[in-house]
């Protein structure tokens, strides 16, 4: 299944809904790859297991975005809060 992409993206940006569009149609392109491979009689053990690693950082890169785009975490580890005062933890440009 592949993630809809949002009409409203500025495509010159990796926005977080660009980046879901793109996640989700390597998940479905490394899962229908892993089913044929499967499907191959013999089966090559060594790549299901690479494809399986793939579709296994795949989902966690997902999972990763999503929980970015609704905390904001490398912003603020980046930027300090917009709330707050700056953090000591931001990088120093110079």
């Amino acid at each position: 299944m592949t993630e809809p992409r949002p009409e409203t993206d500025d495509y010159d940006l990796l926005t977080f809904g660009e980046v879901a569009a793109r996640l989700a149609e390597e998940l479905a392109e490394a899962t229908g790859q892993l089913a044929r491979v499967r499907a191959r009689t013999p089966s090559d053990t060594d790549e299901i297991a690479r494809i399986e690693g793939r579709i296994e950082l795949l989902r966690e890169s997902g999972d990763r975005y999503r929980r970015e785009q609704q905390t904001n975490e490398s912003f603020t580890r980046r930027f300090g809060s917009l709330a707050g005062p700056p953090s000591e933890q931001r990088p120093r440009w110079r």
